[in-house]
């Protein structure tokens, strides 16, 4: 035979996976385009891959060996991916890090230049050479604006006229940001004691600006700086430029610095911010933020360069042909072991299908020695007690024919229909716990205006049980019947359960006895005499309120000559009466506590003017969702009557 899966397992492609390999070829169309592009778009073909893998699954995994191949995806391939996003991920900060470093180094730089600077000048002013000295320094710092004052006075004001009472607030050697009318600068204070009154003051600032800001970093854009506390910055890069917009409505403004070409689709750009304080013109600290942005390939080039980087290369080179190697190896081993899997599987499956085809002389061959080979045995020595199984099969098949039977028989014995009534509505039903039930349930008209309801719980359990129901159901519709020609109307349930008691006890062995609620209603007088014989006592529902119908006596068929006695009372309308076996309140859940009376009571209080069929359901539903051992659960058997 083929060792193609039978026709269970075959498949046909449905609408899902149609679609499924559609969204798939879009998928890799879109990614083709992006890197052509220059950029990478990943998740639409992560979505369609998830999406075929979903539509494909029963079909990918039904062969052994996709599943081992799928396991050893799960197992090599998966933590390898995910190592790589955490390198990925480390080397973006340390990127980050990089030009953040590298970006406040040259700032520092910068600054350091602009106090150097004017400290020169403030020694030129004091020996009154300041302007000689200013044309050298500009040249050597484009940009660069100054105060310098001799002896309080302005000897040389290069810039804006406003400045001079700003540059006052800051101490003589502070060199660092200084923030002006939404402004951040470069600023240095200098003061150089002179002979007698002819002391020198100078203060340099540079405009943070574009131009300044392009020219501050080599290979690291750095974008305007922006108050760090403001909460509405967006930034953004693309392919050709990198911009900043700060603030919202009519107040915001956008930045925008270029960004170097990217080399390929691993030439990422790389973002940081760098963080530094600036002093205000009256000595307030403001946190100030430079956005930063690079490419891997720029950040690189300080790095390597030239002969290095053939070295890195070739080692790189190396160290890839040697893991190659290694994978190469480890591939042919997986190879190896998932073919002896396989195999074994196959021969298994193979001897499967012949079993199934009726050959029980089929023996499937044992290869190696392992636990597939084990497995094999095992099999084989199986086919010889298949045959011992059928047989036992066959006998319990029988049986359980012959208990349907007998079910089917037994529920006959129950009510076929519900006796119409003015001014009583009527509903039962009966769930055995095996086949056939202990249980009992009745309604009969008796006449026009009259009709028996009663409900009883045999000892024991099974076959016994519904035999022992049986004698007891005739027993009763005998008296009720053809017994002593009463009228319905002066039937005594009393002497009716004194005579259903004799005749069990004398024709049942000694333990075998019954519980039994019988009862007469009269549709008449909406009267109810009831004799209740060691049964459980029914619940009232009247006006909302939950109680017990009054009466109990001897169970029927114990003990010779037992007494009973009737109970009667009024049925109003609206009134719900429960008669039930004990199936219902001793069911028990998972820590053995019993469903309870209370909680029955509690379900027909809320449910009270719901149709009685929808009343039992509900009950019977709570029953199941409680019982935790459905297959120990009793007979379970309800009857409910509603006056109307």
């Amino acid at each position: 035979m083929s060792g193609r899966p039978p026709k269970t397992a075959q498949f046909e492609t449905t609408w899902f996976q149609k679609a499924a390999l559609g969204l798939l070829a879009i998928a890799l169309a879109w990614l083709a385009y992006t890197i052509y592009r220059g950029d990478t778009g990943f998740g639409l073909l992560i979505l369609a891959l998830i999406t075929c893998f979903f539509a494909f699954y029963r079909r990918l995994l039904w062969r052994v060996r996709s599943r081992l191949l799928v396991t050893y995806f799960l197992f090599g391939i998966v933590p390898i991916i995910l190592i790589g996003l955490l390198l990925f991920f480390c080397a973006q900060l340390i990127l980050a890090g990089v030009i953040v470093d590298r970006a406040r180094r040259d700032l520092n730089a910068r600054i350091d230049a602009a106090y150097s600077a004017a400290q020169d000048l403030a020694r030129a002013a004091a020996r009154g050479a300041a302007p000689a000295l200013w044309d050298d320094i500009h040249q050597r710092m484009p940009g660069l604006q100054c105060f310098i004052r001799r002896n309080g006075t302005v000897v040389l004001a290069k810039g804006d006229p406003d400045f001079p009472s700003a540059s006052t607030s800051l101490d003589p050697g502070y060199h660092g940001l200084f923030s002006w009318k939404g402004e951040r600068y470069i600023a240095a204070r200098a003061i150089s004691p002179g002979s007698g009154d002819s002391g020198g003051d100078a203060f340099g600032y540079l405009l943070l600006d574009e131009r300044t800001l392009a020219s501050l970093s080599s290979g690291v854009a750095v974008m305007r700086g922006v108050s760090a506390k403001d909460e509405n910055i967006d930034m953004n890069f693309s392919g050709s430029g990198s911009r900043i917009a700060v603030g919202t409505g009519a107040s915001r403004k956008v930045y925008s610095v270029p960004l170097a070409e990217s080399k390929g689709w691993w030439d990422k750009p790389i973002a940081g911010v760098l963080t530094q304080d600036s002093r205000g013109p009256s000595g307030e600290i403001e946190n100030v933020a430079f956005p930063l942005i690079s490419r891997v390939s720029q950040l690189n080039a300080d790095f390597v360069s030239g002969r290095i980087t053939g070295v890195i290369l070739a080692v790189l080179a190396i160290i890839g042909a040697f893991l190659l190697i290694i994978e190469l190896i480890s591939l042919t081993w997986s190879i190896s072991l998932t073919r002896t899997i396989t195999r074994s599987v196959h021969d298994l499956y193979q001897g499967t299908l012949q079993v199934a085809a009726g050959d029980f002389s089929h023996q499937i061959p044992v290869r190696g020695r392992h636990q597939l080979s084990d497995l094999a045995n095992s099999f084989n020595g199986m086919i010889a007690q298949i045959q011992h199984y059928i047989g036992e099969m066959r006998k319990k098949e029988k049986l359980e024919s012959e208990l349907e039977i007998a079910r089917q028989v037994q529920n006959r014995l129950f009510p076929r229909s519900v006796p119409e009534l003015k001014t009583l509505e009527l509903a039962g039903v009966c769930i055995p716990g095996r086949f056939v039930s202990g249980d009992y349930y009745d309604y009969l008209l008796l006449d026009s205006c009259s009709a028996a309801i009663a409900l009883g719980d045999v000892s024991g359990k099974g076959v016994s049980a519904a035999l022992l129901m049986a004698s007891l159901q005739s027993a009763l519709h005998a008296r009720l019947k053809f017994g002593a020609g009463t009228p319905p109307s002066r039937l005594s349930t009393d002497l009716l359960m004194a005579t259903v008691s004799q005749q069990l006890y004398e024709n049942t062995p000694a333990e075998k006895y019954a519980t039994l609620f019988c009862s007469i209603y009269d549709d008449e007088t909406r009267t109810l005499r009831y004799t209740n014989a060691g049964h459980l006592k029914p619940i009232l529902i009247r006006d909302g309120n939950a109680s017990n119908l009054e009466g109990e006596g001897l169970v029927a068929g114990l003990l010779p000559k037992a007494k009973y006695e009737q109970q009667e009372f009024q049925v109003r309308p609206g009134d719900l009466i429960a008669i039930f076996s004990d199936g219902i309140p001793e069911a028990e859940d998972a820590q053995q506590q019993e469903f309870g009376e209370a909680r029955l009571a509690s379900l027909l209080t809320q449910h009270a003017t719901k149709p009685l069929d929808e009343i039992i359901q509900i009950i019977l539903k709570a029953i199941a969702d409680w019982a935790h051992d459905p297959d120990a659960r009793d007979d379970t058997t309800i009857v409910l009557a509603r006056g109307r």
